[in-house]
């Protein structure tokens, strides 16, 4: 029997998972952001060796390397991130064979119902993946404004403060972010609110801890949160498709993974906005949520690397055997294997 495991580093939480060949969960673990850029080498290196650790030694295989590991890392951007991650990787010796991937790309294939599509995360912040029939992947670096990035759950919180502020000052509407904001952050007032970010008072958890409460306004109807949360669902689907058009998909029903914390939000508004948009230029793609969170998509990454064919049957074993919280149970999701609509695509 041959084993896979498949990591999910990102800014706030790495996940490990080990399988093997057949699709069998055997062991599962989680940690803290693994992610070089935010969490600094050392850092994010012991986040990933205590998830790695934990799954394996569940899985009760510490004896021996795993025959592939699939690592797919939030700051896996640039050249010289794969170059450094890929022999950091290698040197904690969990597996006879190391791919690297940008953590865009597990959840990619953690959504999808065949081997290629689109995804965009919408976390803590905003980055984007496609891969062709053919093989072709698209990343994009995900630096943030630098790299001409907007959005993300720190994007928005801070666009919300900064509407809050506007608001108070006359520069802007009144809006129902000024109680929310407020009260979440036990401000007081906008004035004590604002001396006590520029002090640095305020962590940038609790800040993105905000987000929910965009789409709780914007359903309340507030016209400053709904503006806010269709710029958002514009962003989304301006870059689902122009990564759509860069692999020529326009004319195919080409399936757009939705992964990240914000699509999580109260209400419709953000997925409309999204439809509207890609569906203008992309006619036939799919706006779907995924069926697993991003760990399930580095482990059959993984799999398939290893030559394992990923059919109905896998999927089957798969689902009835991971932990209850890497399967997503929100509506609007593609359908299950072993559900009477489900149909395995045919591979690339």
């Amino acid at each position: 029997m041959r084993y896979a495991l498949g990591v999910d580093g990102g800014n706030s939480k790495t996940h490990a998972l080990v399988v093997d060949e057949s699709g069998q969960s055997l062991g599962f673990g989680h940690s803290g952001g693994g992610n070089h850029q935010t969490r600094g080498f050392k850092a994010a290196r012991r986040e990933i060796e205590r998830a790695t650790g934990t799954a394996i030694r569940k899985a009760s295989l510490s004896k021996q390397p795993l025959d592939m590991g699939c690592f797919c890392l939030a700051g896996a951007d640039l050249p010289e991130d794969y170059a450094m991650l890929q022999e950091a990787m290698e040197d904690l010796g969990l597996t006879k064979t190391t791919l690297i991937k940008n953590d865009t790309i597990a959840a990619l294939r953690a959504g999808l119902t065949r081997s290629w599509g689109v995804v965009i995360i919408c976390g803590s912040g905003f980055n984007a993946a496609g891969r062709a029939p053919d093989g072709r992947e698209i990343v994009l670096p995900g630096l943030g404004p630098e790299s001409g990035d907007w959005g993300g759950g720190g994007m928005l919180s801070q666009e919300m403060i900064r509407m809050v502020m506007r608001a108070w000052d006359g520069r802007g509407k009144p809006t129902l972010l000024t109680q929310f904001v407020l009260q979440a952050l036990q401000a007081p007032s906008e004035e004590v609110l604002l001396s006590r970010l520029y002090h640095e008072e305020i962590r940038r958890s609790r800040l993105l801890e905000l987000v929910p409460l965009l789409f709780e306004a914007a359903e309340a109807g507030d016209e400053v949160a709904r503006e806010l949360v269709i710029q958002m669902g514009s962003e989304v689907g301006i870059t689902a498709l122009a990564i759509i058009r860069r692999l020529g998909l326009e004319l195919e029903d080409v399936e757009v993974i939705l992964g990240g914390s914000v699509f999580k939000g109260k209400g419709s508004l953000l997925l409309d906005t999204i439809n509207r948009v890609v569906h203008a230029r992309a006619p036939r793609a799919r706006v779907i949520k995924p069926r697993f969170e991003p760990v399930v998509g580095a482990a059959l990454l993984a799999l398939e690397a290893m030559g394992v064919n990923v059919d109905e049957q896998l999927y089957k074993i798969l689902a009835s055997t991971l932990p209850e919280r890497l399967v997503i149970t929100s509506t609007g999701l593609a359908p299950l294997p072993g559900d009477p609509n489900y149909r395995m695509e045919k591979r690339a």
